[in-house]
């Protein structure tokens, strides 16, 4: 980092602190840094360091100041913690071409479906090694349109990583990958979607409570996240035994659902729409499996109706799908 570089970092702690309408010393009480040790590295007498960063995070919450962090710091700001788990050497070339910026985005979507139809096993060694290399890229010199592009790719790629890592039993590896992701992506949308997948995974670690707490927001505005949003909190009750809450979540997830435009899409969510018509039947399915599962009766029936729908509505691209809403319904009807 260069001289230079310092006091914009210093610049982006002020910032953070005065749209909270923090003092200095507020702020030093909170963060265990003193007050004038606070006023350095804001005016750039001290250099910035990323933990410093993540204090000011822990304080105001949010991730706003580690990602406008990342636009100045590069992979630098990359934890090595992260790269321990990506655990993959990588060479960046000394340039970005937009045709790279393409090719690692077309990587993403094959990644994405390769999730989708076998699972995180076959796609987490492809997924860690693409997030390292578009990760590497980011110390390279690049107007800021082309970053912010970069920014949106990776975290795309880190969300895959994570999953994939989740989904191969990797969770302690998926949560580190996870908070990345959740910290590179300038994308409401990719933000909303990796927000959904570590809530999924909390649900599947049977904390339904932490699960609830990732999504204690108000809703997204965009009908197809909004469903993904209710799918999940639907799920997390229905862990918890809340059968009113269950019901009207997964209510609420099938208005949003009949309310998609498959026209005007996030592009985020582009690689996810096949099978659409049986997504809200596998998640209610899902939902109300869990309550039948718990004892429930009245879901059992429910249960079945919607995970039959779902089966006859997927394609065969989502053919794990289809195998999971099968798993359900041959244990409703043992």
């Amino acid at each position: 980092m260069t001289e230079e570089e310092t006091p914009a970092l210093g610049e982006i702690l002020r910032a953070a602190r005065e749209a909270a309408g923090w003092s200095l010393s507020r702020t030093g009480l909170a963060t265990g840094f003193s007050k004038p040790y606070l006023s350095k590295l804001e005016t750039g007498e001290k250099e910035v360091k990323p933990w410093h960063i993540a204090a000011y995070d822990k304080v105001f919450g949010g991730s706003s100041v580690r990602r406008r962090a990342v636009l100045i710091m590069g992979a630098s700001f990359v934890s090595r913690a992260i790269w321990a788990e990506l655990d993959m050497p990588a060479a960046p070339p000394a340039r970005v071409d937009p045709q790279e910026l393409v090719a690692l985005e077309a990587s993403a979507d094959m990644l994405t479906g390769l999730g989708l139809r076998h699972g995180g096993r076959a796609a987490v060694a492809a997924a860690r090694g693409q997030l390292r290399y578009a990760a590497g890229l980011l110390d390279l010199d690049m107007p800021d349109s082309v970053r912010t592009t970069l920014m949106t790719t990776v975290g795309r790629l880190a969300d895959r990583t994570a999953w994939s890592m989740a989904d191969s039993g990797q969770i302690k590896q998926a949560d580190k990958v996870y908070d990345f992701a959740l910290t590179v992506t300038p994308d409401p949308a990719q933000h909303w979607l990796t927000l959904v997948n570590l809530a999924n995974l909390r649900i599947g670690e049977s904390q339904p409570q932490r699960a609830l707490a990732l999504l204690d927001r108000d809703d997204p505005g965009i009908p197809v996240l909004r469903f993904l949003v209710r799918s999940t909190r639907a799920h997390a009750y229905a862990q918890l035994g809340d059968f009113s809450r269950t019901v009207r979540n997964v209510a609420d997830a099938d208005a949003a659902h009949a309310a998609v435009d498959l026209s005007d899409l996030p592009a985020a969510v582009d690689p996810y729409v096949s099978g659409h018509a049986a997504h809200a039947h596998s998640a209610a399915g899902r939902a109300l499996y869990v309550l039948a599962c718990s004892g429930r009766r009245k879901a059992s029936p429910l249960a079945s109706q919607r995970l039959e729908a779902a089966v006859e509505a997927f394609g065969v691209e989502r053919a794990r799908a289809i195998a999971s809403c099968q798993r359900r319904l041959r244990v409703l009807c043992g």
